[in-house]
């Protein structure tokens, strides 16, 4: 597998939008994800400590996922609508039950 930037931080916080918009809920949504990486075994190697903040130059890498890890994220940034709601703040960045429902779907047997 090639590897390449999934997302980056600076991605969200840097583009231009033409209201106010608050950072710190990119961070969220990033340490939310990367935790929740974490927690189900997704990774391959951490991408945080757990004290160390997330910055504009935080990155999930599709290196840093394991086999299952990059199918999970293929099913969260195509279909599932988690990420769009945590940025518009429609959703808790903690609200991990679409994440559990994708999951769950990869996980199912075929």
């Amino acid at each position: 597998m090639k590897n390449y930037i999934i997302d980056k931080a600076s991605w969200h916080t840097q583009r231009p939008r033409n209201y106010e918009f608050d950072k710190t809920r990119i961070y969220k949504y990033l340490r939310s994800l990367i935790d929740y990486l974490t927690a189900n075994g997704l990774l391959n190697n951490p991408i945080l400590a757990a004290d160390q903040e997330v910055t504009d130059d935080t990155q999930i890498m599709a290196s840093d996922l394991t086999e299952e890890g990059y199918e999970f994220i293929k099913v969260v940034y195509g279909k599932s609508k988690w990420i769009d709601m945590v940025v518009e703040g429609k959703k808790s960045p903690d609200d991990y039950k679409l994440l559990d429902k994708a999951l769950k779907k990869i996980r199912e047997p075929k």
